[in-house]
């Protein structure tokens, strides 16, 4: 597939949304001419709005890397975003090679030992759901590896080892949020590690740094089927627990770097949240986490295997009947 064209803003490449839809095949609607638009396509739909990195994809809250930029009336997205996360959450599977079926699942209990992690209860509620959502995958058929099953201390690079280890095919790292003197603030996020050139999500906020890192981490040959993961575990933490959508973002967390394949950070609720910790306290709770967390992992496995089919079934037509290229 040919590069796309691209025009400079900020010293950074951006793709017009005209030539993203073309691309992937989508329809582009004007909502306000230069300031909102959608594209749509068979089962898929995205909202993007001048100006800002938070936009709505498949009905479910995405920061891009990068602002929205209007220029003459067209919007236009970084070539990143395009790359790394519209193109994997608009047409899982294209442009990249095929994913290997889905066996070994690493499941990362966050914290553990001498980290308590936001509080005491953290590392104990992050192995219990993980323990839960490992019962549930390994009735699926799915061999499930913890990268801690104790109250033991792990750095971050022995968590993503033993996932390299294990050859794992995807890796979930278990965490619960916290916002000091805050017992309002609640819902879920979802994290996968930072493109090459991108800065972290909250590396926006006035008087942060810019944490953009010029060199890829490991993790990041898995952009697309990371950002794949993520959004199904998004949709099935707020769509089967009615949780507050607080969005897929990305950063540079260090549980992920060292990957050798697809992983993700969940946040799975605030442990500072008054009505929130009430629940995620209940085990009945937990288990809900851990369905939502397995449901996800088994809409992954099926995503990709869909994406594969259609792959091969592209590559098996005779070259007469080919679709034009875009």
């Amino acid at each position: 597939m040919s590069a796309a064209t691209t025009r400079k803003f900020g010293g950074r490449e951006y793709v017009s949304a005209g030539e993203v839809a073309s691309r992937l095949r989508l329809q582009l609607s004007w909502i306000s001419r230069g300031r909102r638009l959608v594209l749509t396509g068979p089962a898929v739909k995205a909202e993007l709005e001048n100006d800002t990195r938070d936009v709505t994809i498949n009905g479910l809250r995405v920061f891009l890397g990068d602002p929205v930029v209007d220029a003459g009336g067209e919007l236009y997205v970084s070539r990143v975003d395009f790359e790394r996360c519209l193109t994997p959450l608009l047409r899982p599977g294209h442009g990249v090679p095929p994913h290997p079926p889905l066996k070994t699942i690493v499941l990362d209990p966050g914290h553990g030992g001498r980290d308590h992690g936001t509080s005491a209860l953290e590392k104990t509620y992050t192995l219990d759901v993980a323990r839960r959502a490992r019962k549930l995958l390994e009735a699926a058929g799915f061999k499930v590896v913890l990268t801690r099953d104790a109250d033991v201390y792990l750095d971050l690079q022995e968590r993503s080892a033993i996932a390299n280890a294990s050859r794992a095919g995807l890796f979930v790292s278990i965490h619960f949020n916290a916002i000091g003197n805050d017992r309002k603030t609640s819902g879920v996020e979802v994290f996968t590690f930072a493109p090459q050139f991108q800065r972290s999500t909250n590396a926006w906020s006035p008087g942060s740094g810019n944490d953009t890192e010029k060199d890829p981490a490991p993790v990041n040959r898995h952009d697309h089927w990371s950002v794949v993961l993520a959004q199904s575990l998004h949709r099935r933490f707020v769509y089967d627990l009615k949780a507050f959508d607080r969005g897929r973002k990305i950063a540079h967390w260090g549980v992920l770097r060292g990957l050798n394949c697809p992983g993700v950070l969940v946040e799975c609720g605030f442990l500072t949240s008054t009505e929130e910790a009430r629940k995620i306290a209940t085990p009945q709770y937990r288990e809900r986490l851990a369905v939502a967390l397995a449901n996800g992992i088994r809409e992954y496995a099926a995503t990709t295997g869909s994406a594969n089919t259609k792959s091969a079934a592209a590559s098996a037509r005779p070259a007469g009947s080919a679709r034009r290229a875009h």
